[in-house]
């Protein structure tokens, strides 16, 4: 099988390393009343910017707030654990306490190139 390592134009190719998926969850959102509409405001707009940012970089694979949830979630392509929890540390909403907690869990991809782990996670008979 040919892998394709082009990068497109506008893609980050991290270096051409080895990268896995963390995904990041934002819980506990922060009510104090220090948070006004204009602070909240600016703060949301940082916070795009640095998605966008991440995005440029080719290191946010998705995002978005969890549906029904007080809770947002972020899909990063990272190297470690430390380089993600980096990212996540940058954050304008992290930075300002605009969420209390965030948890940080590396993903192992099951797609078609391997079977979805199929083989990995048999049990032996």
């Amino acid at each position: 099988m040919e892998i394709d390592k082009t990068v497109k134009k506008g893609e980050n190719n991290m270096e051409n390393q080895q990268t896995s998926k963390f995904l990041v969850i934002y819980q506990d959102p922060n009510y104090d009343d220090t948070f006004t509409p204009e602070l909240s405001n600016e703060l949301t707009k940082q916070h795009v910017e640095h998605c966008s940012r991440l995005d440029s970089e080719g290191v946010l694979f998705m995002c978005g707030p969890l549906v029904g949830h007080e809770k947002g979630m972020f899909m990063l392509n990272a190297k470690t654990y430390e380089e993600a929890e980096n990212y996540v540390k940058r954050d304008p909403f992290i930075i300002n306490n605009c969420y209390k907690t965030y948890v940080i869990y590396e993903i192992e991809e099951a797609n078609a190139g391997n079977n979805y782990l199929l083989e990995k996670y048999l049990m032996p008979l």
